[in-house]
């Protein structure tokens, strides 16, 4: 019988990956060790070579299955780990914070743009909103406001993946009093976004080569969007109200942690990813929390991961 290399060299690919992103999932692993391995890299890439080599001896199958299994472990290694390999490049902190501040008159857009750095967003009564930004090279944040709007964009933001540029660190403070939409891109640095007593319509938070934490626990959401992007983040679900939501994670990691008494819904779409759903029941291709239909909020969530993972009420808790 005839063997398809082809098939063979892609299924051995494939298999290297799941397997080192199923090990560091499992605990056995963590993402700190994975980043130390990978630090030998020049060894996987010697065996590449090694297996190229042999592809032309009697030991062609052996080095065809070496060679394909180094890049899959390449890549298994590098969702894991790239949250700590990645440098952060909101380590330096300005000297100084400028101060600015205003008030919204209702239901207001809110529009962050973070280039390199760190950004904490929280909450105050009242409908004043408050930003204090500093850059660690004196460079001033690039600020738009009026009563329905509040924009605010790193002055690097057409470079967002130079990692030699300087660093914002934006402290900002949302009002609950007002309805928001808000919309905030995370680029190579940390995003920390504790909504306690906000009113949102939209939530959309994309986070690039970096970490995120988004908590929605104690506000109420209509519509979620979240993008981890050869990022680590983590995501507490809201209790009260319904949600639609869609956690997209492309080369990186997603832990969710959902209230027990919400109605909890997954849809999900899965390239080279891995999944952990604690707690939930599988119906055919959906997953869904224990009395599902008796829960007095629901959330509705769509799952895509392209070699990543995702864990639904992780042990321990969401990080």
């Amino acid at each position: 019988m005839m063997v398809n290399r082809r098939f063979l060299y892609w299924g051995v690919f494939f298999i290297a990956a799941g397997v080192a992103m199923l090990i560091a999932a499992s605990g056995f692993v963590d993402s700190e060790a994975a980043a130390q391995v990978l630090s030998l890299w020049p060894v996987l890439i010697i065996a590449l070579g090694v297996g190229l080599l042999l592809r032309r001896t009697r030991f062609d199958l052996a080095g065809g299955m070496l060679a394909a299994a180094t890049p899959g472990l390449l890549l298994g290694g590098l969702v894991v780990a790239t949250p700590r390999v990645v440098p952060h490049c909101g380590d330096v902190g300005p000297v100084t914070f400028a101060t600015r501040q205003g008030s919204f008159n209702g239901a207001a857009v809110v529009d962050l743009r973070l280039a390199c750095g760190d950004l904490s967003v929280t909450t105050a009564p009242g409908s004043d909103w408050r930003l204090e930004s500093g850059n660690a090279n004196g460079s001033d944040a690039i600020i738009s406001a009026s009563p329905d709007r509040l924009s605010v964009a790193s002055a690097s933001r057409r470079r967002a993946f130079d990692l030699l540029h300087d660093a914002d660190v934006w402290r900002l403070s949302l009002p609950i009093a007002n309805r928001l939409d808000l919309a905030a891109v995370v680029n190579a640095g940390r995003g920390r976004f504790d909504l306690a007593g906000a009113r949102l319509g939209t939530v959309d938070v994309v986070v690039n080569a970096g970490d995120g934490q988004v908590d929605l626990s104690a506000a109420t959401v209509s519509r979620l969007s979240l993008s981890a992007n050869a990022a680590r983040v983590s995501l507490r679900l809201p209790a009260g109200g319904d949600l639609d939501a869609d956690l997209i994670v492309n080369a990186g990691s997603l832990d969710v942690c959902a209230p027990s008494d919400l109605g909890l819904r997954i849809h999900q779409s899965s390239v080279l990813g891995s999944s952990e759903y604690t707690g939930l029941v599988r119906h055919g291709d959906v997953w869904e929390s224990p009395g599902y239909q008796m829960a007095n909020h629901h959330a509705d969530v769509t799952v895509s991961v392209n070699v990543g993972s995702v864990d639904i009420n992780p042990v321990g808790g969401c990080q």
